[in-house]
């Protein structure tokens, strides 16, 4: 999922994709780097992830201007351990 600050609430597009989210699936949340147009606090990616009941595992720079978020359902956070 590509998100950027100012499309929304993050938790809220989170939410939307849970019906569609197998019992140990998956979510890569694509955002801009820190000082690039659209950027988002690692922390408030964190925080979204929890509230939607996801778990973020790990995170990866994507291109110059993108970082990658690995958000996942506990099932698949436990199996990834």
């Amino acid at each position: 999922m590509w998100f950027r600050d100012d499309d929304g609430e993050l938790v809220d597009a989170l939410v939307d994709t849970m019906p569609g989210l197998a019992e140990n699936g998956i979510v890569w949340v694509l955002t801009p780097k820190s000082g690039r147009g659209g950027s988002m606090e690692p922390s408030d990616v964190s925080d979204a992830a929890v509230t939607a009941g996801l778990a973020q595992t790990s995170s990866i720079g994507l291109a110059p201007d993108w970082t990658g978020t690995l958000l996942a359902t506990a099932k698949a956070a436990r199996s990834r351990r």
